[in-house]
C-alpha cells in the first residue's frame, strides 16, 4: 500500500555500489547480534556493567510481568547507537554526513525512548488472553511495527546520506525526505494497531466488534496514520507545491478513514440482531464494497478513494 515517489534518475549499479550494499547489511546484521548479546548480559548480569544486581526498574518490571516487552525496547535502544558505530566506518568510506546520520540516530532514539514510555501506559487498552496478565500478540506486533522503521533506517545505514555534485538533491532535502518517509511509516503503523485495538475492544453492541476489526480496523486506522504521518511530513520546510500536495494526500486519507469507520459502525449494528459469525461474514466484505461502490458513484467516490499511501523515493536506503 506504500508507493516511492520523487528522486533522482536510476543508474546501473555498480560493482563498488553492490560491495557496499553487501557490507552495509552485513554490519547492520552484525548489529543486531552484538545489540542482542548486549541485551542479555545487561538484563541477567546487570553487575558486569557497575549496575545494581537488582535495580528497581527490573524489579518493577518483572513484579508487572512486563520483561518481554521491555526487553524489545531495551534491545532497540541498545541496537540504535551500535548500528550507527559499525555504520560509521562505512559512512566515512562512502564519504556520507556523519554529523547528520548521528544527529538522525539521536532523533530515533527518542523516538523509541517516547514509544516505550507510551508502551507502558498503554498495555492494559489491548485485549487480554485467558492467562492473567497476559496480553494478545496484538500488543507485541505493535512494539515491533512501531520500532521496524528506525531500525531499518538505521541498520541499514540510511541515515548517512551522500550528497553527490550535480545530484540536485542537498543534504536538508535528503534529510526533510527521510524524515518524512519515517514519520509516514511510523504513524501508518500506529494508526493500524490503534484501530485493531479499537476494533478489537469494541462493545457497542459486543456480537458487532467484527465488523470494526478485521479488515475494517486495520484500513480505517492505517488511513487516519497516514493522513496524521502526511500532514506532520508537510510541515517540514518544502516547496509551496510539495507541500500542497501533500496536504490533499492527507485530506484524501482522512476522508476515506472516515467514511470506513462510518461504514464498520453502522455494519457493526448488526450485533444487536445477530450472532457474532454472521456480523463477521457480512463485516469482511464491506470495506472492499465500499470501494468498489465509490468507483462507480462519483458522489461517494469525493469521500472514499483509493490512493497509495507515498514517501520519498530510495529516502530510507
Amino acid at each position: 500500500m506504500t508507493a516511492a515517489t520523487g528522486g533522482t534518475a536510476s543508474k546501473a549499479p555498480t560493482p563498488r555500489a553492490g560491495i557496499s550494499r553487501i557490507a552495509r547489511i552485513a554490519a547492520g546484521t552484525a548489529a543486531g547480534v552484538a545489540s542482542l548479546a548486549l541485551t542479555l548480559l545487561l538484563t541477567t548480569a546487570p553487575e558486569r556493567f557497575g549496575l545494581s544486581p537488582a535495580p528497581d526498574l527490573f524489579e518493577k518490571v518483572q513484579s508487572e510481568d512486563r520483561g518481554s516487552e521491555a526487553f524489545v525496547f531495551a534491545w532497540a535502544l541498545t541496537a540504535l547507537p551500535v548500528a550507527g558505530l559499525l555504520q560509521t566506518p562505512l559512512a566515512l568510506v562512502r564519504r556520507a554526513r556523519i554529523g547528520a546520520g548521528w544527529a538522525l540516530i539521536a532523533v530515533y532514539w527518542l523516538y523509541v525512548v517516547l514509544m516505550a514510555a507510551v508502551a507502558w501506559q498503554m498495555q492494559g487498552s489491548f485485549p487480554a488472553t485467558d492467562a492473567p496478565g497476559k496480553n494478545s500478540g496484538l500488543f507485541g506486533a505493535a512494539i515491533l511495527m512501531v520500532l521496524g522503521t528506525p531500525l531499518f533506517v538505521v541498520g541499514s545505514g540510511g541515515v548517512f546520506r551522500e550528497v553527490r555534485n550535480g545530484d540536485g538533491n542537498s543534504l536538508c532535502a535528503q534529510i526533510r525526505d527521510q524524515v518524512t518517509a519515517v514519520t509516514v511509516l511510523c504513524c501508518t503503523a500506529i494508526g493500524l494497531v490503534a484501530g485493531l485495538t479499537t476494533g478489537r475492544n469494541y462493545n457497542f453492541p459486543r456480537d458487532g466488534f467484527p465488523a470494526v476489526f478485521l479488515p475494517g480496523g486495520a484500513l480505517w486506522g492505517l488511513l487516519a496514520g497516514a493522513a496524521l504521518g502526511t500532514l506532520l511530513g508537510a510541515l517540514l520546510p518544502r516547496s509551496t507545491d510539495s507541500r500542497r500536495t501533500m496536504t490533499d494526500s492527507a485530506r484524501s486519507y482522512a476522508r476515506t478513514s472516515a467514511s470506513l469507520l462510518a461504514s464498520c459502525l453502522c455494519v457493526a449494528q448488526l450485533g444487536w440482531l445477530l450472532p457474532v459469525w454472521v456480523v463477521a461474514l457480512v463485516g469482511l466484505p464491506a470495506p472492499f464494497v465500499l470501494f468498489v461502490l465509490a468507483g462507480r458513484h462519483e458522489q461517494l467516490g469525493r469521500w472514499v478513494e483509493y490512493r497509495q499511501i507515498e514517501v520519498p523515493k530510495r529516502a530510507l536506503y
